[in-house]
């Protein structure tokens, strides 16, 4: 069967046999064998119920926010002035700070929209508060996320809060990410 051939080189790549496979998808064995032979015309229902088998195992195997996550993350309070924000960033090298207010992240402050802010001829720029210029706040997520999912995230943002019992853990930035590969 023309375009399935993929099942099996998954299977291989998650090292479960058929067996586990047919198992996992409520199917047989021998179904599994022939689907990945090529030689049997699936129903629908029985190549679905496959692919998400292979889709849970993946998920199982798949690392999360909690494995790449790390203490420690800085914060910008909404009363802070550029100036001393910037020095934050300088000294700790990073680009982008959540602003937390009582324990609850309310926006974030990035280097981009504090030259923007510096671009734009505001007078006295270093002396603005972090609550003039700061932008929305960065998405949340649960230490069980699936990498995948923060990766898609930091596709459209440019870091994202791990929150443990409502309250900001740690953050996950692109650079985070790509330590993992």
């Amino acid at each position: 069967m023309e375009g399935l051939g993929w099942i099996g080189e998954k299977r291989r790549r998650l090292g479960i046999t058929q067996q586990q496979l047919a198992r996992m998808a409520g199917v047989s064995q021998s179904l599994v064998a022939k689907i990945e032979a090529g030689s049997v015309d699936a129903a629908y229902s029985k190549v679905t119920a496959i692919v998400g088998a292979l889709e849970r195992v993946s998920l199982g195997k798949e690392k999360a926010a909690r494995d790449i996550m790390h203490p420690g993350t800085e914060c910008a309070k909404p009363s802070d002035t550029l100036h001393s924000v910037a020095l934050l960033m300088r000294k700790k090298s990073i680009s982008q700070l959540p602003v937390v207010e009582c324990g609850a992240a309310v926006g974030s402050i990035s280097e981009q929209a504090m030259l923007a802010s510096l671009v734009s001829g505001k007078k006295g720029a270093a002396g603005l508060a972090v609550s003039d210029i700061m932008e929305e706040a960065f998405p949340n997520v649960l230490p069980s996320t699936p990498i995948s999912a923060v990766a898609s995230l930091l596709r459209h943002h440019s870091a994202v809060l791990v929150m443990e019992r409502g309250r900001m853990a740690c953050i996950i930035t692109k650079a985070d990410l790509l330590k993992t590969i």
